[in-house]
């Protein structure tokens, strides 16, 4: 099973990517002359069949990834139990005996 490693980025209005240096306040105003601020966030998988919806905040697109990884994993399914009948067998209580 493929590894489902995911990654979040903030893109600006015009479509390109808003890199990390991009310093801003907690509010979303830019503090990095020329950064036009960033618009959304889009988190997408290593296995490229999964792109988040567009997010406002990293944490929300972050959840959304960790959603889709745990989606992926395989179900835990304990193996059947053979209990009781199992033990019958290997110790063979019969009454006839």
């Amino acid at each position: 099973m493929p590894r489902h490693s995911i990654t979040v980025t903030a893109y600006h209005a015009d479509g390109t990517i808003c890199p990390s240096e991009h310093r801003h306040t907690t509010g979303g105003s830019p503090l990095t002359k020329g950064c036009t601020g960033r618009e959304r966030l889009l988190a997408t998988c290593s296995c490229n069949q999964w792109t988040s919806s567009p997010s406002s905040t990293k944490t929300y697109a972050a959840e959304q990834g960790r959603r889709h990884r745990s989606n992926q994993l395989p179900a835990k399914s304990a193996p059947p139990s053979k209990g009781p009948a199992v033990v019958r067998q290997l110790l063979r209580f019969d009454a006839a005996d």
